[in-house]
């Protein structure tokens, strides 16, 4: 009797575990997807939120006149012509592209007497009707980096939209249109600083100051981000989210999602994974991804200083802002100038971004001045170890340095830069490259 019992209560003991063992492996927790969204949407790096108006912005504005180049450099003069080319109705959008041949591409670019906007990447139509009125609906697809306009007409006047790459030239119709802004500049020309156009393309050339240029080198001191409303704001349930220290920083991570913050640089990245694209069409039709990238900051306040577009690739669908200061953009080879987004098919697969804000400015400024556009052309020109046609742009900006002795201050000094290949690099005014530049589009 006693080992018949025995038997029975072990028998029970062995179906109990594998039933626990079993209800272990299949269990599935419910969470409430729409209350973890909700919360999401409320945290707040900062109070900051931008239009896509203020974030895509032009990195050049030269008025052609006379057979000469003059820019724009004042950001009040810049935002008032925009503002006066915000208020037209550009519609009848008309392909030209075959009525100018690629020998007669820059001439035509600067042949007359026009305004001449430039953006530092091609930007879509969908984003442009975002910060013009274009009331054109078959033209899906399209992207444009330079917009011409004709410093003279009355209501009506044709604006040309090109994308220099491909060779595509788009004539649209501006309507109910006042170019008193655009005008006043235009006689005004004379006083703005005089520039000199560098082909590197049969179809693109850069526009270069013809003098040196006067800058000084700024400090800024900086204030910390808060980690732990990033780690709300990146992680569905924060409430799940394990951290760990590592060398020179903090890991975090539930499991699928990882959150590295690097003390040294003061940077954050983000990954997940699994928002990897596993079906490039599904991506089709949805908000662009420059809009979907501004709108993702925008959800939890991180616009903390003053950034612009700057790139983006359809096929790596990832998407940069730089930092700009004082109508410069800003450099510096460890990312810590730039927000980077990279997206999966529906969901953001890696974020990387600064963990600092530039908040007081130092008054102690140190007066630099940079060699004229041509002769820093002449230095590239020199390097053999120096492409042309992989030279894409070259440009004024700041070199964000980390002051070795103050923690939070970082230091950011004048220089020129060039984009070769999809990397920005740093030009010694010896003719040697520097460090310097960004993680680029690689």
């Amino acid at each position: 009797m006693y080992e018949a019992i025995k038997t029975v209560v072990l028998t029970l003991l062995v179906l109990i575990s594998i039933t626990l063992t079993f209800v272990l492996w299949t269990y599935h927790p419910k969470y409430d997807v729409l209350q973890n969204d909700e919360y999401i949407q409320h945290v707040s790096v900062s109070n900051t939120q931008v239009d896509t108006a203020m974030v895509v912005q032009p990195k050049q504005m030269l008025i052609h006149k006379n057979g000469a180049h003059y820019a724009v450099t004042k950001e009040e003069e810049k935002s008032e012509a925009l503002k006066e080319m915000k208020k037209w109705t550009l519609d009848d959008f008309e392909n030209i592209s075959s009525s100018v041949p690629p020998g007669k591409f820059l001439s035509f670019l600067n042949g007359k007497e026009r305004l001449e906007v430039i953006y530092p990447d091609e930007v879509p139509i969908d984003i442009y009707r975002l910060i013009f009125m274009v009331e054109d609906k078959g033209l899906d697809g399209l992207s444009f980096d330079r917009i011409l306009v004709p410093l003279e007409g009355e209501d009506k006047f044709p604006v040309y939209f090109i994308a220099t790459d491909k060779h595509k030239i788009y004539k649209a119709i501006a309507s109910d249109a006042s170019q008193e802004v655009i005008s006043r500049l235009a006689k005004e020309a004379s006083r703005f600083p005089r520039y000199f156009a560098y082909p590197v393309s049969e179809t693109k050339q850069l526009y270069l100051p013809e003098n040196e240029v006067a800058l000084s080198s700024l400090q800024y001191y900086t204030d910390e981000l808060d980690v732990d409303k990033f780690k709300e704001a990146l992680f569905s349930d924060p409430s799940f989210v394990k951290k760990d220290l590592i060398p020179f920083g903090e890991e975090y991570t539930d499991g699928s999602r990882l959150m590295d913050v690097d003390f040294l640089q003061r940077m954050l990245l983000y990954v997940n994974p699994a928002a990897r694209v596993s079906n490039i069409s599904q991506t089709k039709s949805e908000t662009h991804l420059i809009q979907k990238s501004i709108d993702f900051v925008n959800e939890h306040g991180g616009w903390t200083d003053l950034y612009h577009f700057a790139r983006w690739s359809e096929e790596d669908r990832k998407v940069i802002f730089r930092l700009v200061v004082n109508g410069y953009p800003v450099f510096n080879e460890y990312g810590m100038s730039e927000i980077v987004e990279t997206w999966g098919a529906s969901d953001l697969m890696k974020y990387q971004r600064p963990l600092f804000r530039l908040e007081i400015a130092d008054r102690n400024r140190t007066p630099k001045t940079l060699p004229s556009g041509r002769a820093i052309v002449k230095q590239l020109e020199k390097r053999k170890d120096i492409r042309k046609t992989l030279v894409k742009d070259v440009a004024i900006g700041y070199e964000l340095v980390k002051d070795p002795e103050r923690e939070k201050v970082i230091r950011l000094e004048p220089a020129w830069f060039y984009l070769y290949g999809q990397t920005w690099k740093k030009v010694n005014v010896d003719g040697e490259s520097g460090g310097g530049g960004t993680n680029g589009l690689e």
